[in-house]
């Protein structure tokens, strides 16, 4: 299976530059305040040491004060050795606690300046993230209104010609034959862009029925996929909750995970597994196909990307894309795993509306 007809969008440049540049002034932000918060530690601490010192401090000056006025008395005192081995004991404990309370300080006070440096890099980044997918939006939207007038009119021009006689000019062809895919393209772009901002409407579905409907669908429209396509749902030991999905989106990313299975491969098996797994949903799609070359994995979905293999093949290289949008706006994801001329498996997890 390849990146196949109408997943996660790629990144814009100047977009991705507003993110990462948003992510260091909250990471500048961050420092600062807490070097301030470092320097106020520290001052404390300094304090503190003084404060332990003065008792050291004033003994000092105090026999300082008696060495100079030539008082030589003495001052023996007797113990007995186990008293001598309690008291140092008590003052190594003393010491030794006080050191690994400062550590444990400054130990804790990095921590803490780390998980607040964290938090407002991880806060930047959500808004960088959400800004470039504004700005990406109205790249697709300007893009569609840029395109469709003129296709429109090619369109409209070719129309006047004959193109099934035997006069017909092969060029007329091809040229109809292009402004049908790039008005395909079109249209599958705005159906991108109005998947980012349309309103879900959210009810119970049941994946095992709506993945049934999509199945119905698919054999109604590829007659020869009947007999190769098999579904399998676990039942045991309790069988899979509905899920909180708009019906429509959901059924337009399972209906293309399916296709993109019927195309790539034309003459195997496609299974469809459907099971629970701890609180998700989860839907793998597998063929025996021609698979995704392993070059091309980190790309498959992206916007217009398709399989070095899958050329041959028409598609707008947005089916991928489609669904990954689909998925994440529910809270899933979609992974894909392939191995050039074996097959693919395409795995959807959704969060159940019924969690164990």
């Amino acid at each position: 299976m390849n990146g196949g007809d109408p997943g996660a969008p790629s990144r814009g440049t100047a977009a991705g530059s507003g993110a990462a540049a948003g992510a260091d002034d909250a990471a500048r932000d961050a420092r600062a305040g807490d070097a301030a918060d470092s320097r106020r530690g520290n001052a404390g601490l300094v304090a503190a040491l003084a404060a332990a010192a003065v008792p050291l401090v004033l003994g000092l000056i105090v026999a300082g004060a008696i060495a100079l006025s030539g008082d030589r008395r003495e001052l023996v005192l007797t113990t007995g050795l186990a008293a001598a081995a309690a008291v140092t004991g008590l003052v190594l404990s003393v010491i030794v606690g006080a050191v690994v309370a400062v550590l444990g300080a400054r130990r804790h006070r990095r921590q803490r300046d780390a998980a607040r440096l964290s938090d407002a890099t991880r806060h930047a980044f959500e808004e960088g993230r959400e800004l470039e997918r504004s700005h990406h939006r109205r790249f697709l939207a300007r893009l569609d209104h840029e395109l469709k007038n003129p296709i429109t009119a090619i369109r409209a021009s070719i129309v006047a010609y004959d193109l099934s006689g035997p006069a017909a000019s092969p060029q007329l062809a091809v040229i109809d034959d292009q402004a049908r895919r790039l008005a395909t393209l079109v249209g599958d772009l705005r159906k991108l862009s109005e998947l980012e901002t349309r309103p879900l409407e959210l009810e119970p579905v049941d994946l095992e029925s709506l993945v049934k409907e999509a199945m119905g669908a698919l054999q109604q429209q590829r007659p020869e996929v009947g007999g190769r396509l098999s579904l399998v749902v676990t039942r045991v030991p309790w069988s899979v909750p509905p899920v909180n999905a708009d019906i429509d989106l959901l059924s337009l990313a399972i209906d293309n995970v399916l296709t993109n299975a019927a195309k790539f491969s034309p003459g195997g098996p496609i299974e469809v597994r459907l099971r629970e797994e701890g609180g998700w949903a989860v839907l793998d799609v597998a063929d025996s196909g021609r698979g995704v070359p392993e070059p091309d994995l980190p790309v498959v979905f992206d916007e217009l990307a398709r399989a070095s293999n899958a050329r041959d093949v028409p598609g707008s290289g947005l089916g991928l894309t489609l669904v990954a949008t689909v998925l994440r706006r529910h809270g899933g994801d979609v992974t894909l795993r392939s191995r050039a001329d074996s097959g693919t498996v395409v795995t959807m997890r959704l969060p159940t509306a019924v969690r164990p």
